[in-house]
């Protein structure tokens, strides 16, 4: 044997590039300092200006290139927008460089204390933990990419919940109870109302993956966020709401669902409002005909004559699934005179919403008499 390679024994604590690329010295909590050199002689990375600052040369990181894979390390630090989110586009290259034990142990660490606060940045990064399973070991694994999207949805809330909705669909019950009920939890008693907002688009996708009694927990849960004080708390409980409704069982319709509806179709801001006309929808369709008469009938009217434009807008959008769904004939008959009202709107936008309704209205009365109301 003429030579012994051996990486560090501990976590990564820095690391820094010469400018030419060829040199890479990474620091560990083992005590020691580790100095890596490319050994190729067929090309000799150019030396950077030092004017224009360091160049990072991605160009072979995809082969293993010491030098490439340095730099795509070195460029995370980088003070460069724009090489930083390059970085991140061939942060797989790094991890399968890494392996996946040293990927879950140093470089997802290292990308969760690593979160700034550039908008792009947090953007790029939720994306790819999103699809970043494969590179930690698999879906037993996928409980150790929650932490970094956890504070990722803290402060973004689109992105890093969608990324995180990928990870609970090839999580196992086990991971979801033990990792992500207790980051719901967080997220919704969070203090910045990112962090709640994103709290409200986990819900779904955790209730079926739980025992009854942790459901239940996430019913009251849901409940806060719908009666939160903040507006666009209450309107991300909105928007959410029908993926619930699809998830819970059918006396948790009526006795969680439908009071929530209520609360959030009564609300004084419209751009609540507005968005409580897709849960109304995906409610109708699982109750019977008393039920969407006796229990939605009220709110149903309420909405259809709302005084905000963008509400009736919503409302002439969805006419038909929501008429349709009602299944009662006395208050589909009443629903069409609504439509005949919307048809004469103040606001164009409404106007125009119903009119794209007009086939599906004519299958709930007959067209003579349409014609005859509007006249």
């Amino acid at each position: 044997c003429v030579r012994v390679w051996r990486g560090h024994q501990a976590g990564i604590m820095d690391l820094a590039l010469t400018r030419d690329g060829r040199t890479v010295v990474t620091a560990s909590d083992d005590g020691c300092c580790l100095m890596a050199e490319q050994m190729s002689v067929d090309s000799v990375p150019p030396t950077a200006p030092a004017s224009t600052g360091v160049h990072y040369d991605f160009q072979d990181a995809q082969s293993g290139d010491l030098g490439a894979l340095a730099a795509i390390a070195d460029a995370m630090k980088s003070d460069s927008l724009a090489d930083r989110l390059e970085s991140l586009k061939r942060l797989g290259v790094l991890a399968l460089a890494m392996g996946e034990e040293r990927t879950r142990e140093e470089l997802v660490p290292f990308l969760d204390e690593s979160i700034d606060d550039e908008d792009e940045l947090l953007l790029s990064l939720a994306e790819v933990l999103g699809d970043f399973v494969q590179y930690v070991g698999g879906p037993k694994y996928a409980y150790v990419l929650l932490r970094p999207l956890e504070n990722l949805a803290a402060a973004e809330e689109t992105v890093a919940v969608e990324s995180i909705n990928k990870l609970v669909d090839v999580m196992d019950q086990p991971q979801v109870e033990e990792y992500l009920i207790p980051s719901i939890a967080r997220l919704s008693s969070g203090e910045w109302f990112t962090s709640r907002s994103s709290a409200a688009g986990l819900y779904a996708a955790a209730y079926g993956k739980v025992t009854d009694a942790i459901q239940s927990k996430l019913r009251a849960g849901y409940d806060a966020l719908c009666k939160d004080e903040t507006p666009m708390i209450r309107r991300a409980a909105a928007a959410n709401l029908e993926g619930l409704v699809g998830r819970i069982e059918k006396d948790h319709v009526v006795s969680f669902a439908i009071p929530n509806f209520r609360r959030l179709a009564g609300d004084d801001q419209d751009s609540v409002r507005l968005l409580t006309v897709e849960p109304l929808v995906a409610i109708t369709k699982r109750l019977d005909t008393d039920e969407c008469r006796n229990l939605l009938g009220d709110s149903v009217q309420r909405l259809c004559g709302d005084k905000s434009w963008r509400v009736r807008y919503m409302v002439a959008d969805h006419f038909v699934a929501v008429a349709t769904n009602v299944k009662d004939r006395g208050l589909q008959e009443e629903l069409v005179n609504v439509a005949i009202a919307l048809m004469h709107d103040n606001e164009a936008e409404v106007r125009g919403a119903i009119c794209t309704q007009l086939d599906g209205l004519a299958d709930l009365a007959a067209p003579d008499a349409i014609v005859t109301r509007l006249q």
